[in-house]
């Protein structure tokens, strides 16, 4: 080996942070684990790119072809195919016997394939396969959790059953299932990539290269999003408060508490579930590293960091896992956390009546629709995640990096700097040409660290408020 880290096996390969969009980085990672004397060379032809073997054979280095497809499954088998290249050629003293060995052993030429397995035999292949390898966030996968369980079912189990599971795997019936969904949308795209997998399983290479003539790039979006101006949110949340405290026909709790929820994809950009997850709601939190995070509801809690655990109170797991986020916290109401009530908000009890995974891993963002939908009768407003986008907006405005936004959401740069644009409204847009922060951090962050540095005399809060446009008692009230 010509590194000493950790070997790549099939059954590891997930525990990679591996995207189709860093495949070459997998294979540059992979070419650096080959032996000595032995490495890996790409090959683009017209149907398609695959790897060549590279090595030396009596005087003369050659690239020969491994069949090995160009795609993770398929980098990871040509390394574990060089490692058997690199031994043979210390033990093989003829090149006649090394050749005859290479197409019996590295092109599998006179091994006699099952070609007969039925839908179902491939199927439970394809299943044993998920669940021997991590998901994205380096988790050992679970048969018993219900978010694990849903991921199997979303990916592949929901285009599987629509599958003859007594017939041999055949293109015909899969190009029956694929054709039932409608290209170009994403339901099209992960349909042909469950059926790739399948084939990919079970080594049908006649069956692999089919599918990899189908287009899978998306065209079709929702058009049906639906956006939401913070100044439009405050006022539902008023309209839903405000009701008699003594009439038995409204649960004002349960409205404060469901309010809370939203408010918190307001502040943080949260997900439903992840509101849930959250760890310092009432009390403080102390890190893997020992530091400690004060509680939200705490009175003296100035940064208001919110802690975000990686089950929910379910016992679903988050999308991205544990990690921090800050509050998102715009120009135009620079006391958005006292206006929502933060500190003082309770999460909502939500019971479980079935023990169906997919019942359980989307109760949360259910029973939160389901309040909207009853609360807005007009149907102008039901989708949570519209508040989501909002928290984003609003960390534009108030100028906060695009990496910071984007950590504190859990996702990617590029994803917030595209998809999470696509629901500004008219009123936002406006707020964010003519009432943006442009400083380098925003007044919060700059008062926190004046108080640090001990810059708390007059003469520091008349700075500040030159610097900051706000009255001096705006950085006073800060401190």
């Amino acid at each position: 080996m010509r590194e000493t880290e950790k070997q790549v096996t099939t059954s590891n390969l997930d525990k990679h942070l591996i995207g189709y969009e860093r495949l070459l980085a997998l294979f540059k990672d992979i070419q650096k684990q080959t032996p000595k004397g032995v490495g890996l060379k790409r090959e683009v032809k017209a149907s398609g790119t695959y790897i060549l073997l590279q090595f030396k054979l009596g005087d003369k280095r050659t690239a020969k072809a491994c069949n090995c497809d160009f795609t993770e499954i398929g980098i990871v088998k040509a390394l574990e195919k060089a490692n058997k290249v690199s031994e043979a050629l210390t033990k093989l003293t003829s090149e006649t016997e090394f050749l005859t060995w290479y197409d019996e052993t590295i092109l599998e030429k006179n091994v006699i394939k099952n070609d007969l397995l039925t839908f179902d035999e491939a199927i439970k292949l394809v299943e044993e396969d998920f669940w021997n390898r991590y998901n994205g966030k380096k988790q050992k996968r679970d048969r018993n959790n219900p978010s694990h369980q849903t991921c199997w079912y979303d990916a592949y189990g929901r285009f599987y059953k629509s599958l003859p599971i007594e017939k041999t795997v055949n293109h015909a019936d899969i190009k029956l299932v694929i054709d039932s969904k409608e290209s170009g949308t994403k339901n099209f795209k992960m349909c042909v990539r469950a059926m790739k997998k399948l084939a990919g399983t079970v080594g049908n290479t006649r069956l692999s290269d089919e599918l990899g003539k189908i287009d899978i790039r998306q065209t079709k979006y929702r058009d049906d999003l639906q956006s939401i101006s913070l100044d439009d949110f405050l006022q539902i949340r008023d309209s839903v408060l405000d009701i008699p405290t003594n009439d038995k026909r409204y649960s004002l709790e349960s409205r404060k508490s469901w309010m809370f929820v939203f408010s918190m994809q307001v502040v943080y950009g949260l997900r439903i579930s992840e509101a849930f997850a959250v760890q310092n709601i009432d009390k403080i939190f102390i890190t893997k590293d020992n530091i400690t995070i004060a509680a939200l509801n705490d009175p003296n809690n100035k940064e208001m960091i919110a802690v975000v655990g990686d089950k929910t109170l379910l016992g679903t797991t988050t999308k991205t896992g544990y990690r921090l986020a800050r509050p998102l916290i715009p120009p135009t109401h620079l006391h958005l956390i006292e206006q929502l009530e933060i500190k003082s908000g309770n999460l909502p009890v939500v019971n479980m009546e079935s023990d169906n995974p997919v019942s359980i891993r989307h109760k949360y963002t259910k029973t939160a629709r389901q309040m909207l939908c009853n609360w807005m009768k007009d149907g102008k407003f039901t989708q949570t995640h519209a508040l989501r986008h909002l928290a984003n907006l609003n960390g534009m405005m108030a100028g906060i990096p695009l990496e910071k936004r984007a950590m504190s959401l859990g996702h990617s740069p590029t994803m917030n700097d595209t998809v999470y644009k696509k629901r500004q409204t008219t009123k936002t847009t406006l707020d964010l040409l003519t009432q943006s922060t442009n400083q380098a951090i925003p007044l919060q962050s700059a008062v926190a660290i004046a108080q640090q540095l001990g810059c708390t005399d007059e003469k520091s809060i008349k700075l500040l408020a030159a610097i900051y446009n706000v009255s001096e008692n705006e950085i006073t009230k800060n401190m």
